[in-house]
């Protein structure tokens, strides 16, 4: 089981809550305290505690890239080859400043980060790629997967009872 915070641990109404904020990020605190059958104030004290315990980290709206004009979603696969002593935090920089590049994981085992893009056709992925990416010091090889449909979207963390 996950561990879940150092801070307190969860009640079974945290539980509840943050099921709910998960999927309903705008819902009302009214709302929200009769879903999980609290209290209104009761419930939006445990909110903020979650909040700052840092459990819920933040709330966003989810788009649709399609209809902002982004056709092509694509997981690039890159390696890495050591360099000047700094080198992996000036690429760090350099990757979260792309606009196309929606998150950046470190990886263990045969590639080093694996980078979630949009572009909104393969002319702009290919200007992305070849003429930024492969560009970038440190960087020794770039593979891409193009995404051709989401079978299951990104969804919330599971919250164990």
């Amino acid at each position: 089981m996950p561990e879940e915070t150092d801070k307190r641990p969860l009640t079974p109404s945290d539980r509840r809550i943050l099921r709910v904020v998960q999927e309903e990020g705008r819902i009302t605190n009214a709302a929200l305290a009769e879903q999980v059958g609290l209290a209104a104030s009761p419930c939006l004290r445990r909110l903020k505690a979650l909040e700052e315990d840092g459990i819920v980290a933040g709330y966003r709206a989810v788009l649709d890239r399609k209809a902002l004009g982004y056709a092509i979603e694509a997981f690039v696969l890159v390696k890495l080859e050591q360099s000047e002593p700094g080198w992996r935090t000036r690429l760090i920089e350099r990757l979260n400043a792309f606009e196309e590049v929606l998150a950046c994981y470190a990886m263990a085992g045969e590639i080093d980060l694996l980078i979630h893009v949009v572009a909104q056709d393969m002319d702009a992925f290919g200007e992305f790629s070849m003429n930024r990416l492969l560009t970038l010091p440190g960087v020794a090889d770039v593979r891409s997967s193009f995404v051709l449909s989401t079978i299951t979207p990104p969804r919330g963390l599971p919250i164990p009872d």
